[in-house]
């Protein structure tokens, strides 16, 4: 009889066991509907998506930018990647780029992808969200302009990049902004406004070797002289900063860097001062014309009008699970 208890009271918990909820890693955004990745290029939210699993030939083409030069593949990528290959952008002396034009303007987009790091000296890389009017199949040289070009053109450009030691030479310490947009603050470098970081303080580790999932978001100012404008950033789904009209408190210094900390909530962004253009492109980018260049790996990129989330590398956890007889 004890015997008997022992069995059936030993079944029962078993029983309560698997009733249980089984702890599941929490995702968000439209990626959670897609286990690996796997279809969602079909999302409605989704503007344009890339896994580089074809080749070379394949996949670049269907960036505007043109061109393999400074493009390879790898057989490292992520561990919660569907797929077995990367894309390696190379500087070869200068840069590797794929750049895309998005078939219309944007006021709200946001850009996911994966990015290893190979090294710590590059001058400009990372993935970039911006607006050309008149908008353009081709990436355009952005250094030293606040919003406008000498001849009138327009343009804004958001980047999540390696900065620290930027141009020099040196190693970079860290992640960070290159952002150039209407009102830039701070003095001129003879005469030209090059990209502003908003993200100095922050100190956010540049993790070289290392997989890390990538998204930003930006939101235009919906006024021709407003600063509604927005930026927000996350790694591996954890939120760095999100800049909005009034937070994070802070102040900019004198060369027109974001401090946060001590002064004013944020004044919000002016990426644009006419409503006739957007985001309309996204790129990544390896640029490097000093020091020692060093390769880096990015993968898995989706570009969307809502928020897509890091890879889910499923399957869920089953709900119907039973003790059977």
């Amino acid at each position: 009889m004890l015997a008997y208890f022992s069995s059936r009271w030993c079944g029962m918990c078993v029983l309560m066991l698997c009733c249980l909820p089984i702890p599941v890693l929490a995702q968000v955004g439209i990626a959670a509907k897609y286990v690996r990745d796997s279809g969602i290029g079909s999302d409605p939210a989704v503007v344009f998506s890339e896994n580089f699993e074809s080749s070379l030939t394949t996949f670049s083409a269907r960036f505007t930018g043109g061109g393999t030069s400074g493009i390879g593949t790898s057989t490292d990528h992520a561990t919660a990647s569907g797929g077995v290959q990367s894309v390696r952008l190379i500087p070869n002396g200068s840069s590797g780029t794929l750049y895309r034009q998005l078939s219309t303007d944007y006021d709200l987009l946001y850009l996911r992808y994966y990015v290893k790091y190979l090294g710590d000296i590059s001058h400009h890389s990372g993935g970039y969200i911006g607006g050309y009017y008149p908008a353009t199949s081709f990436p355009q040289g952005d250094a030293g302009l606040k919003g406008v070009r000498p001849n009138g053109d327009k343009l804004f450009i958001s980047g999540f990049e390696q900065e620290g030691n930027q141009g020099t030479g040196s190693p970079n310490t860290r992640l960070g902004t290159y952002n150039n947009w209407i009102d830039m603050q701070g003095a001129a470098f003879q005469g030209q406004y090059f990209g502003r970081d908003l993200l100095v303080t922050e100190n956010t580790p540049l993790q070289v070797n290392t997989w890390q999932c990538v998204e930003m978001r930006v939101k235009m100012n919906t006024t021709s002289g407003g600063h509604e404008g927005e930026l927000q950033i996350w790694i591996n789904d954890t939120q760095i900063r999100n800049f909005i009209p009034g937070s994070p408190v802070g102040a900019y210094d004198a060369s027109g860097n974001w401090i946060t900390g001590n002064g004013s909530g944020f004044p919000g962004l002016q990426w644009r001062d006419a409503l006739v253009y957007g985001a309309n492109w996204i790129k990544i980018q390896n640029y490097s014309d000093v020091g020692t260049p060093y390769d880096v790996l990015y993968d898995d990129l989706v570009v969307a009008t809502s928020r897509i989330g890091c890879i889910n590398a499923g399957p869920l956890a089953p709900t119907n699970l039973r003790v059977l007889p």
